[in-house]
């Protein structure tokens, strides 16, 4: 027993962190007006991007910084067809996902030769500085340094929201982000920065998946977990510790269906348990939905302006 829950947990923080990066990055964006259902391309391209970099370089960190900046570039043009055209904001995701998808398989086909796959690269899927630590060092050292860098943005996010004014700036913008103006807040500065920090977040969760997890990059691996992302975001109610203990639940639902496929003469179909972590993401939802229609509640945490794009004399309704 006592080994079923240490995999479980080791399994639920493995799985859960490349969602929660990127989770913590939709808050970034979405408490600032921003929507960007493009998580799931974000991750896509950075996992890519990773390891090429690793590829290239031989070292996995400069894979790592690789993804940082294509999240970043991605979410540039994003930022750049919302904040500063007003574009529609859901079309411009869903253009980015498919913009990335595209672009991950042929340029696999031109830099490995093969399609759909890469090869086998530098990854840092462990921590051995940890395993001279009694008891748990073990334990500690099997997991990726990502894992720990997930909590330490963590902490970093609530500060910057509880603390400090740009936290606030960011709340004010996407609240009202005409009040902003008039405050001599630019709210395109304040969207700009927090959706180009969402894409570094993304950057590192695919990261944290391609080279973090696993050591090499295979067309569908991300396999909705921007969608779950997002769905974090959600679950998490726009905070940055809602989102990232939403995407440890997803975690633990991942390790769970793992679990259970390793178990031998496990009578469920693999495609079913394989299902169950997005299973669990429709029911929570259905639930959260239904409780908050019960009681007439509109959805509490979700930014004013979120979604809709913003001129400095003229707000969209």
């Amino acid at each position: 027993m006592s080994v079923m829950i240490l995999y479980l947990l080791t399994s639920t923080l493995r799985n859960g962190t490349s969602i929660a990066y990127t989770a913590m990055g939709g808050v970034l964006s979405e408490r600032s007006g921003i929507v960007n259902i493009g998580l799931e391309g974000i991750m896509t391209a950075s996992a890519f991007a990773a390891v090429v970099g690793s590829y290239v370089s031989g070292s996995p960190w400069v894979g790592v910084l690789a993804a940082v900046l294509v999240g970043i570039a991605i979410s540039a043009v994003h930022a750049m067809v919302c904040v500063t055209y007003g574009g529609n904001q859901s079309v411009s995701s869903m253009a980015l996902i498919l913009l990335a998808t595209g672009f991950c398989g042929i340029a696999a086909k031109a830099i490995f030769g093969r399609q759909g796959t890469t090869e086998q690269v530098a990854n840092i899927s462990a921590s051995p500085v940890l395993a001279g630590i009694p008891v748990i060092g073990p334990t500690l050292a099997s997991l990726s340094p990502l894992v720990y860098l997930s909590f330490v943005v963590l902490l970093i996010l609530i500060y910057v929201f509880k603390k400090t004014a740009f936290g606030l700036h960011i709340t004010m913008v996407g609240e009202h982000p005409k009040a902003a103006e008039t405050a001599g807040i630019s709210v395109n500065r304040v969207r700009y920065v927090c959706v180009l920090l969402s894409g570094a977040l993304g950057g590192l969760g695919g990261a944290a998946l391609s080279i973090g997890q696993m050591n090499l990059f295979q067309e569908g691996m991300i396999a909705g977990r921007g969608y779950l992302a997002m769905a974090a975001v959600i679950m998490g109610n726009w905070t940055a510790a809602g989102a990232f203990g939403a995407s440890m639940f997803f975690g633990f639902f991942s390790a769970l269906q793992v679990y259970l496929q390793t178990r031998p003469n496990n009578p469920v179909p693999t495609e079913f348990v394989q299902m169950i972590p997005y299973i669990a993401c429709v029911l929570i939802m259905l639930y959260s939905s239904a409780q908050r229609s019960r009681r007439g509640e509109a959805v509490s945490g979700k930014p004013a302006a979120s979604g809709k794009p913003y001129t400095r004399f003229v707000q969209s309704r």
